[in-house]
């Protein structure tokens, strides 16, 4: 059994040495005082015995606690250092860093793609979310019923944003087209793409049409007169052609037969002569063969 240390340092601050060490000093005191070797000799030895110091201090001066030799043992057959050889109350525990700064995580909203029946309205890439249960209380308008005409149409929305405290232009915006039914509906979709930018320009464009006591003869002969602008792509134009034609009310509305007539007539001759030289079933039909037409003039 060997005499070590109990404390991490002896009392009246005695420097403690580990075992290794303490064998290394004897050793070198042995082979200095001892033993007559050549100088050059003697200082190779101090070189290979100082190869490795232990940085562990274990043997004190005072107090002294006994440790068994076999874990010295072990220790002398280079083990590892730092190895159970160590008392528990020798290892010294490194303090963990902490975080002091916490940085706070940040939700941002994926921009989403926009529904195609919103194509009329320009809005943000990022939408707000609809009230809760907003379809329950929702005014509807169809341009039928007699009983609520458009001004009513608007104030009875109006109030409905109050009731749900809706602030979000793109909220109005989406909530006002899902209000629109039927012909009304079809009126909206039909609209030039990106034509509406805020609510209140929606609500002048709703009123423009469908307010009773418009001049409807204006309107029919705005119809009578279409014609492609100098510049105007044939979507732009289909696009017009449809706003113009379903602002018209449905009792005087010209048929779809007689839309599908009066469409490539709006066209240079070239392109009329295009147009009407296939037998085309509807006005989508048509409006779509004239992109495939003005394509193939161009090449």
């Amino acid at each position: 059994m060997i005499p070590t240390s109990k404390n991490m340092k002896g009392e009246y601050g005695k420097i403690r040495y580990s075992s290794w060490n303490f064998i290394q000093d004897i050793l070198f005191f042995v082979i200095n005082y001892f033993f007559s070797f050549p100088e050059n000799v003697k200082t190779t030895l101090q070189s290979i015995l100082y190869l490795r110091r232990d940085p562990r201090p274990a043997v004190d001066s005072f107090p002294l606690k006994i440790v068994n030799t076999k874990d010295l043992h072990a220790f002398e057959l280079d083990q590892d250092p730092f190895s159970e050889f160590c008392d528990d109350h020798l290892q010294i525990d490194e303090p963990q860093e902490t975080k002091t700064d916490s940085i706070p995580v940040v939700h941002t909203p994926t921009p989403c793609k926009i529904p195609d029946r919103y194509k009329p309205l320009v809005l943000p890439s990022v939408l707000h979310a609809f009230p809760k249960n907003y379809d329950l209380y929702l005014p509807r308008f169809d341009g039928e019923c007699k009983n609520v005409n458009a001004e009513q149409h608007v104030q009875n929305f109006e109030t409905f944003l109050d009731l749900f405290e809706v602030d979000d232009e793109d909220v109005s915006m989406r909530l006002f087209a899902l209000s629109l039914q039927a012909e009304v509906k079809s009126w909206f979709k039909a609209l030039p793409d990106a034509s509406i930018s805020d609510f209140q320009q929606f609500v002048k464009v709703f009123l423009d049409r469908w307010m009773i006591g418009q001049n409807l003869s204006l309107i029919v002969e705005e119809y009578n007169q279409l014609k492609r602008l100098p510049g105007e792509t044939v979507q732009q134009f289909s696009a017009r052609f449809n706003q113009v034609y379903y602002s018209i009310p449905v009792d005087i509305r010209p048929t779809p037969r007689s839309a599908l007539l009066h469409y490539p007539g709006a066209f240079d001759p070239e392109m009329e002569f295009q147009l009407r030289e296939k037998d085309i079933a509807t006005l989508h039909e048509m409006q779509n063969r004239a992109v495939n037409v003005e394509a193939h003039l161009l090449i």
